[in-house]
């Protein structure tokens, strides 16, 4: 493990969680940061299906613990493109906070066999010690073929060590019994499988080191080389894709923040694996009006709306999830970011930029 006195960093303890949408991978997350040893720091590599960074927005705002890292990686499967998104993401990451533990969430429709190809091939063999990797399930969505059957949640269960039942709190007879089937006639008997209720996930399971067959193990994928972690390296030198790619994202990033502060507000679109996410940032100078806001979002028919809002009666995180919807206040948010997900895009369409400016200080 990395220290102030060695030259290498290596073995990091790495734990995938993935899961499909809205199953509660951030929740979780959240309680295993608000739980981690004092000492330690933890970098979290977060991977979103839509553009606007909603999750990485949440644990800022939710989390005050020191030694916390966060980096994301929006706008579909950070997998693609041979892996460049993530190894430049994760190299970035890594060299910043020298993580004791590092913690990635895939986004619910990327290809999580491929984060473990990336992961276990090249210097991440040498640099990542991959240990459990987790499938956050939801019995109560297991007669939706929508769900059982798409692609990403398939290979979620494929790669996984762990099964996570989450949210059993709120499990019918029924819901248990379904899942006792799924696992069953899936062929999932052999795996673990633990109930977990609240996103409280024991960071017990974290140490699991799992024996990986050679067949689950996907083949490597052709990209760029990972930087060599050792102290030089890692700090003075940059791998010379990993540096054009840096770049062009700062670019984005401040193209990006400029239309935001000549503007006040964003819209970005994205879609793949059969779902389409429309989103938006405002400054911070559009303030929402919460209860106009929340009874807007609990209206929607959509398959996933989220957001991290500044309003009149402070700053709020909000979730919908099918008809479950919720709203706890956080700690912080710099702006506010909202985010639709559906496999309908005229159902998103309904939603306009004016509609959401309508509810704001600025044009109330």
């Amino acid at each position: 493990m990395f220290t102030l006195a060695s030259t290498t960093i290596s073995a990091i303890p790495t734990s995938l969680i993935t899961g499909f949408l809205g199953v509660g991978k951030t929740t979780a997350i959240l309680q295993l940061l608000a739980n981690k040893p004092k000492n330690e720091n933890w970098a979290v590599l977060v991977n979103e299906f839509g553009e606007v960074g909603i999750d990485s927005a949440l644990f800022a705002g939710n989390s005050n613990e020191k030694g916390v890292f966060i980096r994301e990686v929006p706008g579909g499967c950070m997998c693609c493109a041979s892996g460049v998104p993530m190894q430049v993401a994760l190299n970035q990451l890594i060299s910043k906070s020298k993580p004791d533990r590092l913690i990635i969430e895939p986004t619910g429709l990327g290809h999580p066999k491929e984060v473990v190809t990336v992961l276990t091939s090249g210097k991440y063999q040498e640099i990542i010690s991959l240990q459990a990797i987790f499938c956050l399930i939801d019995a109560r969505n297991l007669s939706d073929i929508r769900y059982t059957e798409h692609p990403s949640f398939v290979q979620q269960l494929n790669v996984a060590d762990i099964i996570l039942a989450a949210k059993t709190d709120k499990y019918t007879a029924q819901d248990e019994e379904n899942l006792s089937h799924f696992i069953a006639v899936n062929d999932l008997a052999e795996k673990i499988l633990h109930r977990m209720k609240h996103g409280n996930l024991d960071p017990a399971w974290l140490e699991i080191f799992p024996d990986r067959t050679t067949e689950t193990a996907a083949k490597p994928i052709i990209g760029i080389a990972a930087t060599p972690f050792s102290n030089n390296s890692l700090l003075n030198e940059r791998n010379s894709n990993d540096q054009n790619k840096s770049q062009n994202e700062l670019r984005l990033n401040e193209a990006l923040q400029t239309r935001l502060d000549q503007d006040g507000l964003i819209e970005l679109n994205n879609h793949g694996e059969g779902y389409f996410s429309r989103g938006w940032i405002f400054s911070a100078n559009y303030i929402f009006n919460h209860q106009q806001l929340i009874t807007l979002m609990a209206s929607l028919s959509v398959a996933r709306a989220k957001g991290v809002v500044l309003t009149e009666r402070g700053n709020y995180a909000f979730n919908k999830v099918g008809s479950e919807f919720n709203c706890n206040e956080i700690t912080s948010a710099k702006d506010s970011r909202i985010e639709l997900i559906d496999t309908n895009k005229e159902t998103l369409n309904k939603i306009t930029c004016e509609q959401l400016s309508r509810l704001t200080s600025d044009g109330l």
